[in-house]
């Protein structure tokens, strides 16, 4: 008995690991996937120089190093954490790989409703993301804001961690905002804080400047694709992005933007967006917004706004960049089923900055923006300035 009991775990042991070999991916497979990511990133990543100037990074020169490092690696954990890491050397919080199980649940709930992708249900995604690790979920990122007198009766205070609701309703939350709002109607200042909002959806600061404002507000500005990439170029007919030829660009808008512009880029579209105040009773005070490095994506597009509409005086640091643009394209790597993000485009102001090279600096730079409410900075900034309002 003993012994059957012996060869049986002898059997049972070389199963295992017969299971465990055949689910790995091959090195071929490995690097036919590194392969059309590169090809991707090649033909579709709108800021390859942009990480050159600011990062020291020539990204599509490191090709044959990054393929040595996927053939040293020995399991999909360890292709998987390569992978990542190659990604994040082109240096934007857009683009990465969608390395674990929260994160790819949160952006199928995200883009799932878009319709812009058919692979979240693919049954090798699905497998490849039930046997990763859970990582972040939806809870662990949306955190509610926090709304508070800084000084009673005369200084407002509205802290929003990210460009959307934590309880997914964006409207509720504005009812919430619109309340203080009325309390606070005759205060001298009102401070909307976003250090550490790495972004969310622009219709969340639309919707905060529709309560706060009654005014209309004209945004302009070029977006531009590189749709020699068939990622690129789906996502923008999928969009529906109405495209104009490069050579189209305004020579005003060419002599301030990037001088790669004229040649990486196949196609742009104007961007004119009305942004409507629609408060019946718009806050009269004098509004600061508290930004830092961290700020991003929409959280970006919102200090833009207030930057060049003088909406708000801006105080804190230099932010991150990247705002005013369409959201990170997906794409599926085809024999891991792994999800790749890539950003999309570049954004250009109206007189041709890019705003992920050049970012929003503020009008009043702070040294450190960390948020204390018992000793912060910005704030300190904002009530000095509250206490010359007379």
């Amino acid at each position: 008995l003993k012994r059957s009991y012996m060869i049986f775990l002898i059997i049972m042991c070389f199963v295992l690991v017969g299971c465990s070999t055949s689910s790995n991916l091959t090195e071929e497979e490995k690097l036919a996937d590194f392969e059309q990511l590169y090809n991707e990133i090649e033909s579709g990543y709108p800021f390859l120089e942009v990480n050159k100037r600011l990062n020291k990074q020539d990204w599509l020169a490191n090709k044959d190093i990054y393929e040595q490092r996927i053939k040293d690696t020995n399991s999909d954990k360890e292709f998987i954490s390569e992978l990542s890491l190659i990604i994040n050397n082109l240096n934007s919080s857009h683009t990465v790989l969608v390395d674990n199980q929260g994160y790819f649940d949160l952006f199928r709930k995200v883009y799932g409703p878009l319709n812009l992708y058919d692979f979240f249900d693919d049954e090798d995604v699905i497998q490849r993301y039930n046997s990763l690790k859970k990582g972040t979920t939806y809870e662990d990122v949306y955190k509610e804001n926090t709304i508070k007198d800084l000084v009673e009766n005369e200084v407002g205070y509205i802290h929003i961690p990210q460009m959307n609701s934590a309880n997914g309703d964006i409207n509720k939350d504005m009812d919430t905002i619109e309340a203080y709002l009325e309390k606070i109607k005759n205060y001298k200042s009102l401070v909307i804080d976003i250090r550490g909002n790495s972004g969310g959806r622009d219709e969340y600061w639309e919707s905060l400047v529709s309560v706060l404002s009654d005014k209309t507000y004209n945004c302009k500005g070029y977006i531009l694709f590189r749709t020699d990439s068939n990622v690129i170029s789906k996502y923008v007919k999928k969009r529906d992005v109405r495209l104009n030829t490069i050579n189209e660009l305004p020579e005003t808008v060419l002599k301030n933007s990037p001088k790669e512009v004229s040649q990486s880029f196949t196609s742009f579209e104007y961007k004119e967006e009305i942004v409507r105040g629609e408060s019946k009773s718009p806050f009269k005070g004098k509004i600061y917004l508290l930004v830092d490095n961290r700020v991003f994506s929409a959280a970006e597009s919102f200090s833009i706004f207030c930057k060049e509409q003088k909406f708000a005086t801006i105080i804190g640091s230099k932010t991150k960049g990247d705002g005013y643009v369409y959201d990170p394209v997906l794409f599926k790597l085809n024999n891991s089923g792994l999800i790749v993000r890539m950003s999309s485009a570049m954004y250009l102001t109206e007189e041709g900055i890019c705003n992920e090279e050049e970012k929003t600096t503020p009008d009043i730079l702070v040294e450190n923006t960390a948020i204390n409410y018992g000793k912060d900075e910005c704030i300190q900034q904002v009530l000095e300035l509250t206490e010359k309002l007379n």
